[in-house]
């Protein structure tokens, strides 16, 4: 053997083991409710925060903020659901208020994912377009993609690995804040006119907060995680991680918005447009440079084709277990026939309206505006649900946080309602 060849070998061997030590650490660390957290930073989200930035500067950033709060302690409940119970949000809901109920609430997360995908799929053909792609490769691409999945099922680890390494590119738009900054001034200022009642006699500005309440929390992220829990086998021991878990993703799930929101008032000054994906994306590399560009393609690529997985988990297990069929990708193809179906099924409809028509994109701000008013019909179950402590256990809240619970849904459905008559 040469010399030093021992050495060099000992070394690799060691940095072998160190990066799976690593990757280990990062699977058992993150989980369903970071995965949800960061789905649910899709590519309308993003857009949306853009928007909300370029139209009314640092407005909406005390709300995108605040709104972690909201997010998070929504998306613990469908932990306590899932541990309490150990079953998913469909199932229960189907035992508890019938099969009629249960598959209202499937057909309006239907048609919620439906625009949801339209927005993804528009986003993914945007960046196509600017680099000379055609629409139907790039949405071909995804869809190819999302099919190949299914062929490492039989575990649901080896499909969130995969969604977890995707997840992190997303990251990627956080150079927000060192590549244009935050003005903590103009943070104050915007914060302190949060409690200006003027503000709210504005039409855009109650408009772009019920579109980022509609982007924040969306009905199928209480049901991928309930079920993704499930799926994934995690026991009572794992409550107080998942929360933790849950807490972090909701915190940079409104950090991504903040940057969002930052870029749009970066591209407002320089005089950029942020009317679609595909003249914000132009207008990215016109502004910010090639390198900001490509980096932001890559996370709005990751961001929507992340979605496009953890949308399509969710309303697959909801249908599954409505169904009363076994669901989730810890089945095989053959054992779980109807999950994985619908898995594949749901996201077509979308794929080809966007091949048909390529002005989707510009109703993003309506869909998510609708997204907070369809919200509270799962919600209020969800809180019904954790409430009842013959269900859940020691996990069930308790009446002044279901109180309070209920207090914000409504408010949400109430904003929502307006922002949707105002806009008329």
């Amino acid at each position: 053997m040469l010399p030093g060849t021992e050495r060099v070998l000992a070394v690799s061997n060691k940095l072998a083991k160190t990066l799976r030590s690593t990757g280990g650490r990062i699977r058992s660390i993150l989980g369903p409710g970071w995965l949800v957290m960061l789905a649910d930073v899709d590519a309308p989200s993003l857009l949306t925060a853009m928007q909300s930035g370029y139209y009314l500067s640092y407005l909406m950033i005390p709300w995108l903020i605040l709104l972690t709060i909201p997010l998070y302690f929504t998306q613990e409940l469908t932990i306590r659901l899932a541990l309490g119970s150990g079953r998913g949000i469909g199932e229960i809901i189907k035992d508890r208020y019938g099969k009629r109920a249960a598959l209202s609430s499937l057909l309006l997360m239907m048609l919620i994912d439906g625009a949801a995908y339209l927005g993804e799929y528009a986003s993914v053909a945007a960046v196509g377009l600017t680099l000379g792609i055609p629409v139907i490769a790039s949405v071909l691409i995804i869809l190819t993609l999302h099919t190949i999945i299914i062929l490492l099922s039989g575990s649901y680890r080896r499909i969130e690995d995969i969604l977890l390494l995707l997840s992190t590119l997303i990251l990627v738009y956080l150079a927000a804040f060192i590549v244009i900054g935050l003005n903590p001034t103009a943070l104050y200022e915007s914060t302190e006119l949060m409690f200006n009642p003027s503000s709210y006699s504005n039409v855009s500005y109650i408009g772009l907060l019920a579109a980022n309440i509609g982007a924040a929390i969306m009905p199928w992220m209480l049901y991928y995680q309930s079920s993704a829990i499930v799926d994934k086998g995690l026991k009572p021991s794992h409550y107080t991680h998942e929360r933790f878990e849950t807490a972090v993703g909701a915190a940079i799930s409104e950090l991504l918005m903040v940057a969002g929101a930052l870029i749009g008032y970066g591209l407002r000054i320089k005089g950029g447009s942020v009317d679609g994906f595909l003249n914000t994306l132009r207008s990215i590399r016109l502004i910010m440079g090639n390198y900001w560009f490509y980096a932001a393609s890559v996370g709005l690529i990751a961001a929507a084709t992340l979605a496009v997985f953890v949308i399509s988990m969710g309303f697959a297990y909801g249908l599954g277990e409505y169904l009363g069929e076994p669901s989730g990708f810890r089945y095989r193809f053959r054992n779980a026939k109807v999950f994985y179906l619908f898995y594949l099924i749901e996201v077509i409809p979308a794929a080809l309206l966007v091949l048909l028509s390529r002005n989707l994109a510009n109703t993003i701000i309506d869909i998510m505006i609708f997204n907070s008013i369809a919200l509270s019909v799962p919600l209020i179950l969800l809180i019904r649900l954790t409430s009842d402590r013959r269900l859940v256990g020691s996990y069930a809240i308790g009446r002044v946080r279901a109180l309070a619970l209920y207090a914000t849904a409504i408010l949400i459905l109430v904003l929502g309602v307006y922002a949707a008559v105002s806009s008329l």
